[in-house]
């Protein structure tokens, strides 16, 4: 039975030797590893213009173009480099290791190479990699949440650095609340993308100076049920739809988009309600100047119970004691 986890994964094995190449292959194939071989750096390069292997196998000393060479030529090509490779060595070749090393190999295995060997290298080394691609994507994702938020900021001149603030004072909020990482980690995309539905707000309502007519109040709160109609279709953001759909619902059944009261507000919109709304009066918009801390601070306190989670709005104002702005 296969030992790893790793049993779809295609391993490219680079070595002259027939005997010692077909005994390899067999070894990894029995683990349900998909093996494609070549008898030197030349051939391999030609295989990787067909395949893209999860980790490369190779040993140092062949003909035509060997290990060290091989390894340059993949790591000059950017769709390649960061393929796991792994290098077999004999026991009199201490100069080539260090020749590796200095270019970035960290795994080497000794001819003659011991089979059990060989799988838990291969295993940490797919791990290893698999742990980076996963760091990679998180990052991908922030940085995709963080372009959409943007685009909202960019069209609206008075909200700049907005989604960064309400993320900040929300995420305290929840950190008093004991939340896990996983869930601050969706708080911090749903805090970010709680105004994406404002792509549908006309500009002369977005950025209008003066107060709003009904008709305009009307477009306006449109935006919490745009925002979740554009990103429902996106798996790994199904966690920040309460956040954009809920962060203008009132403690009183006030709020909109449905005016839910209480409890029946999900945690995500109250937590965001009070971010987006300390945030909304303390810096400056088109129908208001800032104002100072300390009246909107007054002003939450007066709306513990009527638009505000009264419990949540006590944890908030416990983290401005502590230097939020």
């Amino acid at each position: 039975m296969p030992t790893h986890p790793f049993q779809s994964k295609q391993i490219l094995l680079v070595e002259d030797n027939g005997e010692v190449r077909e005994t390899l292959a067999q070894a990894l194939e029995m683990e349900t590893y998909t093996v494609h071989q070549a008898e030197h750096g030349q051939a391999a390069l030609l295989i990787l213009q067909r395949i893209t292997p999860d980790l490369i196998l190779s040993d140092i000393n062949m003909p035509h173009m060997n290990g060290i060479e091989f390894y340059k030529a993949v790591h000059q090509n950017p769709r390649w480099i960061a393929i796991p490779f792994i290098f077999l060595t004999g026991n009199d070749s201490p100069e080539d290791i260090r020749i590796g090393r200095e270019l970035g190999v960290e795994d080497y295995l000794t001819k003659p190479v011991e089979l059990d060997d060989l799988l838990v290298v291969i295993s940490a080394r797919l791990l290893r990699a698999a742990e980076i691609q996963v760091a990679q994507v998180g990052r991908a994702y922030i940085e995709t949440v963080n372009l959409l938020a943007n685009t909202i900021e960019g069209r609206d001149a008075y909200t700049h650095g907005h989604v960064e603030r309400v993320t900040t004072y929300a995420r305290r909020i929840a950190e008093g609340l004991g939340w896990v990482p996983e869930h601050l980690r969706i708080l911090e995309f749903g805090a970010r993308l709680h105004d994406i539905g404002k792509i549908v707000i006309p500009d002369h309502v977005l950025n209008k100076p003066g107060s709003l007519t009904d008709e305009e109040w009307a477009i306006m709160r449109q935006h919490p049920e745009a925002g979740v109609k554009i990103l429902r279709g996106i798996s790994h953001l199904q966690g920040t739809l309460p956040y954009i759909l809920y962060h203008h619902e009132r403690w009183d059944g006030s709020g909109y988009p449905h005016g839910l009261h209480g409890k029946q507000i999900p945690v995500e919109g109250r937590v965001l309600a009070i971010a987006d709304v300390y945030d909304a009066l303390t810096t400056e918009r088109p129908y208001h100047p800032p104002r100072p801390r300390a009246e909107v601070v007054k002003f939450l306190q007066l709306n513990s119970g009527t638009l505000f989670d009264p419990n949540l709005v006590s944890i908030f104002l416990s983290s401005l004691d502590h230097s939020l702005p």
